[in-house]
């Protein structure tokens, strides 16, 4: 039987989100679709909790962990495993197309 991970997202996971939510509503005018984005992102998110380490890692390193990356619809989700709290904890969370990797060292850099 696999073991079942606590998914928490980082203050910069739920910023990212917001920050998404925010220019749909500002530039769509469309409510509805801010808010399905929101729900459609935290579902796969909370679906971490069983094999997170299924995906790819993205060959960044925060605080000793790999940072794991899973795409989800056309945005990426950023994440590290710490096995010994059984936690998965989401750092970012980026639109795809977006140069992330760059994005991800300087994030990185700036911690």
């Amino acid at each position: 039987m696999s073991k079942k991970y606590k998914v928490r997202i980082a203050e910069s996971g739920k910023r990212d989100i917001q920050e998404k939510k925010k220019y749909i509503i500002r530039h769509f005018k469309y409510r509805e679709y801010a808010e399905n984005f929101s729900q459609k992102i935290k579902e796969a998110i909370e679906r971490l909790d069983m094999f997170p380490k299924g995906y790819e890692t993205t060959g960044f390193h925060y605080r000793g962990y790999d940072i794991y990356l899973k795409p989800q619809s056309n945005h990426l989700i950023f994440y590290t495993v710490n096995d010994e709290t059984d936690t998965v904890t989401v750092l970012r969370v980026l639109q795809d197309g977006m140069d992330w990797e760059y994005i991800i060292e300087c994030w990185i850099n700036r911690k």
